[in-house]
């Protein structure tokens, strides 16, 4: 007489449970491996090839100067919003600066530029699909994945930007450069270092260690400093970290010239993280100190006073 075969006959229990440790421990290990592992390759393979671009046409300011707002496509699938400003008459091609700012600033950085005079100024959009502003829990949680993508797809987004800005008659191909405010400079120093059309990269009130900045950010908000280390490890790992390291990026943008840019009385970033910067990259540099605060929206004159640098700089050029 034939016994009944019991479910999970020939597995023994022991198996069961190592297998389940496995994954465990596996799924785990395959997340901290992807997000450990630098991206570069991809930074280059997602630009892809410009394949469309919308151009409106914002407003003619004081008859001096154009506003417009460009999406630009590519055959990836990546998309970039930006805004150009450029004289409204010009008889020559002029530099181009593309303007990369701070978190929720984006394109409407260009809204504290003012009359770009003999240049062409372009910022640009981050690549981020999700919600603006987030709330609760579970819409933080599901806006994670967006928002790495978002990181991810920025280096590759100004590249993208460059291959419409470079085909405008308005512009000098010859004379592009890299401005990175802020939160904005480490992905200014990513596109800098990998895209040769940038002859210069400028880096304006950031640091070298993108994980002690974040650290340093969070000491208002978090006392305990055990519980801030960890929050600020955890936050660059998510960030890809790894894929954004400032430091090893700008050694890269050699042999064209990298400007730092520090603030005396800066509240958001110690004077040893820009003096660290700019001691990891490599030659030609320069570090150039201004008074004042950090960089903000909220503070146009300093906003104004470093693009006048920049300004100044290409024009005695």
């Amino acid at each position: 007489m034939n016994r009944p075969v019991p479910k999970n006959a020939g597995i023994h229990p022991g198996l069961l449970i190592m297998i389940a440790v496995f994954a465990m421990i596996a799924f785990p290990a395959s997340w901290l491996a992807g997000h450990l592992r630098p991206r570069h390759e991809y930074f280059v393979q997602r630009r892809g090839v410009l394949i469309s671009a919308e151009v409106k046409s914002d407003r003619l300011a004081a008859g001096t100067f154009l506003s417009e707002t460009v999406r630009v496509t590519s055959d990836t699938g990546l998309v970039v919003a930006l805004r150009v400003l450029h004289p409204a008459t010009q008889t020559r091609p002029l530099p181009l600066v593309i303007l990369l700012g701070g978190h929720r600033t984006g394109r409407n950085a260009i809204e504290v530029v003012g009359d770009p005079g003999s240049l062409v100024v372009a910022a640009l959009d981050y690549p981020y699909e999700g919600p603006e502003k987030i709330r609760g829990w579970r819409q933080a949680i599901a806006a994670v994945p967006l928002i790495q993508q978002g990181l991810l797809d920025t280096p590759p987004a100004i590249s993208l930007a460059l291959d419409w800005l470079e085909r405008q008659p308005w512009i000098d191909g010859s004379r592009v450069e890299i401005v990175g405010v802020s939160l904005g400079a480490p992905f200014a120093a990513v596109a800098g270092a990998l895209d040769q059309r940038f002859r210069r990269v400028w880096m304006i009130h950031c640091g070298a260690d993108n994980r002690a900045w974040i650290e340093y950010s969070l000491r208002n908000r978090v006392q305990s400093d055990w519980l801030r280390g960890q929050t600020a490890t955890l936050l660059h790992l998510l960030a890809y970290g790894r894929s954004f390291d400032t430091g090893e990026w700008a050694r890269r943008i050699a042999p064209r010239p990298l400007v730092v840019i520090g603030a005396q009385n800066d509240e958001r970033l110690p004077r040893p993280m820009v003096e660290h910067l700019y001691a990891v990259a490599g030659n030609p540099k320069e570090l150039i100190w201004t008074e004042g605060g950090h960089i903000n929206p909220e503070r146009p004159a300093i906003v104004r006073q470093l693009l006048e640098i920049v300004r100044n700089r290409i024009g005695q050029e």
